[in-house]
């Protein structure tokens, strides 16, 4: 250590070491480096903790937070000391910070008499504070901490140096106590010191109370719109799976030269409050965003609230008003002419349905000419024409024909847009006065796709809030009424609910199907979905997560994230799955958000098409485990569940490195969840009843109607997983991303 000038001062009854030189040349035990609440701070700080080779966290830290940083292999530990918010600094920010630095270094220490803290002057350069409140707060917060022991504080500026020795010649400093036989001085000065001691803490303690008042902020309980769980990518992952699956789709039909597909239908289950909303507006965002570059055109998305609408009736009349309206908003946004022509076309076909109407009115028109030839409007004399008898002659007359017969035009014009009213009556009379209106509903429908010239996107929510028979009256008419029209459906519903909807509406039935796991409710929601996937884990985000809501911090940088997709994009682009994971591995990223944007762009590349054909060739040794006799849906939804849950595996940064042996213990889970989806359920909160698989007496902890699926050999078979290398264990369920 090289020789430095240094002073002892007394400041708030505490004893201070002030050293001119460099913090980092102090040989201390540990040493403080300010930074802000963003993480950011001053360049010659920088530059010392790179030739340290110190790895420096990027994230937003509370105001007061103290974070190691300390190297590899060394005895002296760094601590990065949040002091310095958007506002500057306070001084019960320093001393809350000090404090902390303080039962830190007691613990690196190990012992109350062991080494020092080195400190600078906190706060007092982008913070604002002068350099004598900077003391007295590192004075009051170390002195609280850890009584008896003086901290360090290293100043580089001699001119500083020296005004803080005139804080030391108009101090007293209170000599240090030797022993339990004190003197009467002594034991005074010592008396002086404990009240100084417990008016630091009671400052501390204060200051402290005050932080919590102000990092615990009110939040609101809507969706988000802005990224905090790491879902944003989950989202884009679902966006390029439903517009490869158009894609596949309209290339098969020209190829065939059949008509386009038809429905397409998402399942998004999660609990009430996990977050099932906040995934739909990014899912909205990513399948409006347009990536020239690959050839995509943007979206027509449609949201709809079933919760709100469920007092319509019947519950696909939503469907033909909230279709018609929002694609005309959204084309609207970046689509004008075609907005214009969908309004146009759609006001021509109702026009049709008025035809009655429109004879009626020529033929009013008619009779009333007639009339007026006829003589019947009364004397056909010039002068007599226009006289006041004669114009009230003609208006009586008028009226007494063209009234009915408005009317009659009226009613029957009606007819006509009845179809796109949003009066719930209206659909119930055009339902009762058509031949087959279901067709006519239906081929309108298909109608309206083609003159949006955009892939349709419906968003269904809070489907979990309605009644069991609008539930099931909803799905089924999107399944039968609409399945032959090319609509993406994605609904956003707890699975359990919607399973005992069904289950309710068929309790007649349940004989006929289901079992032990997999309820007659689940059957049909096997049947209605295409792909069924819950929300990925939260994992290490949700921590991240719970500590931004109390302190109320600002989030990722939204613009920085976005330049980072565009560079992992270019990055990436044009390499083999094998090839972007091996990239990913070597260089994760230099930020967090070129490591989440480098995850994303891998977790997008597992659903696309190339990926699902690789996927079909992965699974082919798990077609004996999707039962007795397999179906070609049941092969399909394992493709499509495969694919996603592969696609949220890479998001969490598991199995990067394509572990064969992981691949398949991903695809035992998923057929498991796929099969007995109420079991996987539950063992996905207690994995450790997986043990008991294949016993014919598993423990009554078990619910009752899943105990004696344990005993199922076809259950015994996915977990052991009979004709491949891997198997399902209770640690595997345990770290999985998946539910």
């Amino acid at each position: 250590m090289a020789e430095q000038q240094q002073m002892m001062v007394s400041v708030e009854g505490r004893r201070v070491a002030i050293f001119l030189g460099d913090l980092f040349e102090s040989g201390a035990r540990v040493l403080v480096v300010p930074c802000s609440t963003t993480g950011s701070m001053a360049p010659e700080f920088v530059d010392r903790l790179d030739a340290l080779r110190i790895s420096r966290p990027v994230e937003v830290f509370a105001p007061g937070q103290v974070v190691e940083v300390s190297p590899p292999d060394s005895r002296q530990a760094i601590l990065l000391a949040a002091v310095v918010a958007d506002s500057g600094s306070t001084i019960q920010t320093v001393i809350e910070a000090v404090h902390t630095v303080g039962e830190l270094a007691a613990r690196i220490d190990g012992s109350d008499h062991a080494g020092d803290t080195a400190f600078p002057l906190l706060g007092s350069g982008a913070g604002g504070l002068s350099p004598e409140d900077s003391l007295r707060s590192i004075a009051i917060g170390y002195g609280a901490a850890r009584p008896g022991l003086m901290p360090s504080v290293y100043v580089l500026d001699p001119k500083i140096f020296e005004r803080l020795r005139k804080l030391s010649l108009s101090s007293t400093v209170p000599p240090e106590p030797t022993s339990s036989s004190s003197t009467p001085a002594t034991a005074e000065a010592a008396t002086t010191a404990s009240d100084d001691t417990a008016s630091a803490t009671g400052s501390v303690e204060t200051a402290r109370k005050k932080r919590r008042e102000e990092l615990v902020p009110t939040h609101t309980d809507g969706p988000a719109r802005v990224d905090e769980l790491g879902r944003q990518g989950f989202a884009r992952v679902l966006g390029r799976r439903i517009r490869d699956a158009r894609k596949e789709e309209t290339k098969n039909s020209r190829q065939a030269e059949v008509p386009r597909g038809g429905a397409f239908i998402v399942h998004l289950h999660a609990p009430w409050g996990a977050g099932k909303t906040s995934v739909l507006n990014f899912l909205a965002d990513e399948l409006r965003t347009v990536n020239k570059d690959a050839g995509e055109k943007r979206c027509v998305v449609v949201e709809f609230n079933a919760w709100r609408h469920q007092r319509i009736e019947p519950p696909w009349w939503w469907l033909m008003t909230t279709l018609y309206s929002g694609a005309v908003r959204e084309l609207w946004k970046f689509d004008k002419p075609r907005a214009a022509w969908l309004w146009l076309r759609e006001r021509l076909w109702r026009s049709k349905g008025g035809w009655p109407g429109y004879l009626a009115l020529l033929l009013v028109a008619g009779a009333v000419t007639w009339a007026w030839q006829a003589g019947w409007f009364g004397a056909s004399g010039d002068e007599e024409l226009f006289s006041p008898t004669t114009v009230k002659d003609y208006v009586v007359t008028a009226a007494a024909i063209i009234t009915p017969a408005l009317t009659v035009w009226g009613l029957l014009h009606a007819m006509g847009r009845w179809v796109f009213t949003t009066s719930a009556r209206g659909a119930r009379r055009f339902m009762a006065n058509t031949s087959d209106p279901m067709r006519t509903v239906q081929d309108h429908l298909a109608d309206l796709t083609k003159w949006i010239h955009h892939d349709v996107v419906v968003m269904i929510d809070d489907l979990d809030r309605c009644k069991g028979p609008y539930v099931v009256e909803l799905l089924e008419g999107i399944q039968t009424l609409f399945r032959d029209v090319p609509v993406t459906y994605v609904i956003a519903a707890d699975r359990d609910w919607l399973a005992d909807s069904y289950a309710k509406e068929y309790d007649e039935f349940v004989s006929a199907g289901g079992g032990p796991g997999q309820p007659v409710g689940y059957l049909f929601l096997e049947k209605t979905f295409q792909i069924s996937t819950g929300l990925p884990q939260a994992g290490k985000r949700l921590n991240d997560f719970w500590g931004r809501i109390l302190r109320s911090a600002s989030v990722p940088d939204e613009q920085a994230l976005k330049q980072a997709r565009a560079a992992a994009s270019r990055d990436l682009a044009g390499k083999t799955s094998e090839e972007a994971r091996a990239e990913v591995l070597a260089n994760p990223g230099r930020t967090p958000a070129d490591e989440q944007a480098r995850l994303e762009t891998l977790a997008i590349e597992m659903v696309s098409e190339r990926a699902q054909r690789q996927n079909q060739h992965t699974l082919e040794p798990f077609q004996q485990l999707l039962g007795r006799d397999p179906n070609p849906r049941a092969m399909k939804r394992l493709v499509n569940a495969y694919g996603i849950a592969r696609g949220i595996e890479t998001l969490q940064e598991v199995n990067l490195a394509d572990n064969h042996l992981q691949e398949q213990q991903t695809a035992l889970w998923t057929i498991l969840t796929l099969r007995w989806p109420k079991l996987a359920g539950h063992l996905a909160h207690y994995p450790e009843h997986l043990e008991y698989v294949g016993s014919a007496d598993p423990p009554a902890t078990i619910p009752a109607d899943l105990r004696p699926l344990f005993a199922d050999p076809e259950l015994r078979k996915v977990v052991e997983g009979e004709g491949v290398e891997a198997a399902l264990t209770p640690e595997i369920l345990r770290e999985t991303p998946l539910r």
